[in-house]
């Protein structure tokens, strides 16, 4: 029976397959754990257009009705956790284009003005809405009232 010999180098060898399939296996359990958190949070969070929807809720009938009205976003702030749009119009030659401006909290829902205090928007049309996003989102009422904020131009 040949035996064989365990030298200081085969040892080192050794050790060092297996610190490459520690730091593979590392790297694999960091990847999913990181993709398992984006996921989660991306699934808390509404969208883009969900949050463009809500805009266009909060607007009067009135509003609603003017020609080529739509809702375009905008960046904010860097501190800030809202989503910003601007509502604009097709507008008259000496006229503003521009409807209002408006916040939309992405864990909630909830529609503020953007240049207006701490003024909330509310209508029947948007509750609504906002109780079919919240549904997608599996936010009960218990969580939302913890998550419920003020308004991005309040003071804290």
């Amino acid at each position: 029976v040949k035996t064989e010999a365990h030298t200081p180098r085969s040892a080192l060898a050794w050790e060092g397959i297996e610190m490459k399939r520690l730091i593979v296996l590392f790297l694999l359990v960091s990847l999913y754990a990181t993709t398992a958190m984006a996921g989660e949070s991306a699934e808390h969070k509404i969208t883009t257009d969900q949050a463009r929807a809500l805009v266009m809720a909060s607007l009067t009938a009135q509003q609603r009705r003017l020609p080529k009205v739509e809702a375009e976003p905008y960046d904010a702030p860097d501190t800030s956790k809202f989503l910003f749009f601007t509502v604009t119009w097709e507008g008259t030659p000496k006229g503003s284009v521009v409807v209002g401006n408006y916040a939309v909290d992405p864990y909630t829902g909830d529609v503020f003005s953007a240049t207006i205090g701490c003024y909330e928007e509310k209508n029947k049309r948007l509750e609504a809405l906002q109780a079919q996003v919240r549904a997608k989102l599996h936010l009960p009422q218990s969580e939302y009232r913890r998550l419920k904020t003020k308004g991005p131009l309040c003071e804290e």
